[in-house]
């Protein structure tokens, strides 16, 4: 006989905490922005069309869904996040006017077998039809859907940032966040940062192959890609003295600013500040202690676990960081 395990649903109130938690993190402002605006509703029979790769789409919401649209102020970015705790939740990046080495804008390169008077007139075609409201004025850059409602509001901001914001050098606190009344927005507490969520934290460490650290004593604050142990006993450590990972002044160091990484994406899970406590070769035993777990999570180790031990012993200091509550 099968157990099947129940999962908890996770509730619109959760969700608007993490979005709300999300909008202090990235220091948004309550308000309409200089550089864009975050708009954020609440609503049911939501229907959105898209076209992506020649493929129209179209997601239908019958239920509660948190809509969010993140517009720059010149609207030639924007994005999309439909969050649903029902069904599949969608993100999506769009930009308003192709690059022209998209020739009429298709996400296929098939524009270099027409010729010049056919693009003319298809560019005219378009414009009419847009003109006339019978398409949108629209290219869709990326979209995605996500099960989990928490990964997808985490990866609209994501998205927003790699696929809007970088585009046009701009940042999420030159945002500022609208509400509509339909949110019930009064509860959220977002003007004041909200403390970090340790057991998010725990999460994305669980959950990440890779992590980005970044010290204070570094005087340039350059985040460096690292590989970290995270215990049982919920420790957290980093190696710094490697070829392939030093950390800028890792010896100095007394805080940390940490970003932890979606295990195979290019894409943020979650990120910490972190007080810094730095283990050397004077303190010999706990350095051993901690090494011996270090090498053995290591992936590729040149040489015998002593010999490698013995190297960090010269070359390294071991970081333990601990996330900031």
């Amino acid at each position: 006989m099968t157990t099947m395990l129940k999962t908890q649903k996770i509730t619109i109130q959760e969700l608007k905490a993490q979005l709300a938690n999300r909008i202090a993190d990235y220091g948004i402002a309550s308000g309409v922005g200089a550089g864009g605006t975050l708009e954020i509703s609440l609503a049911a029979g939501v229907t959105r069309t898209f076209k992506a790769h020649w493929t129209g789409f179209r997601l239908t919401y019958q239920r509660r869904t948190i809509v969010l649209k993140a517009t720059l102020k010149d609207g030639s970015f924007w994005s999309e996040g439909y969050i649903s705790p029902d069904q599949p939740s969608y993100v999506i990046a769009f930009r308003r006017k192709p690059h022209k080495s998209r020739g009429t804008g298709a996400e296929r390169p098939d524009d270099k077998f027409s010729s010049p008077q056919a693009l003319e007139t298809s560019r005219a075609i378009t414009a009419e039809r847009v003109q006339a409201g019978l398409v949108a004025d629209e290219e869709t850059i990326r979209y995605e859907d996500f099960d989990d409602p928490q990964e997808a509001i985490d990866e609209f901001f994501n998205y927003t940032s790699f696929y809007c914001l970088r585009a046009v050098e701009m940042e999420w606190s030159q945002f500022g966040y609208v509400t509509d009344p339909s949110i019930r927005w009064d509860d959220m507490a977002v003007d004041a940062r909200v403390s970090p969520d340790l057991a998010k934290i725990e999460e994305g460490l669980k959950r990440s192959d890779i992590m980005w650290v970044s010290v204070d004593a570094d005087p340039g604050g350059r985040p460096v890609a690292c590989w970290f142990l995270y215990t049982k006993d919920k420790r957290l450590f980093v190696l710094s003295g490697e070829p392939e990972q030093r950390i800028p002044y890792a010896a100095d160091a007394r805080r940390a600013h940490v970003i932890t990484r979606w295990k195979g994406r290019d894409a943020t899970m979650v990120e910490f500040d972190a007080k810094v406590r730095a283990i050397t070769a004077a303190d010999r035993e706990e350095f051993e202690q901690i090494a011996q777990q270090l090498v053995a999570k290591r992936q590729s180790v040149r040489g015998n676990a002593a010999d490698t031990i013995q190297s960090w012993m010269r070359d390294a200091v071991i970081l333990e960081l601990l996330p900031e509550a």
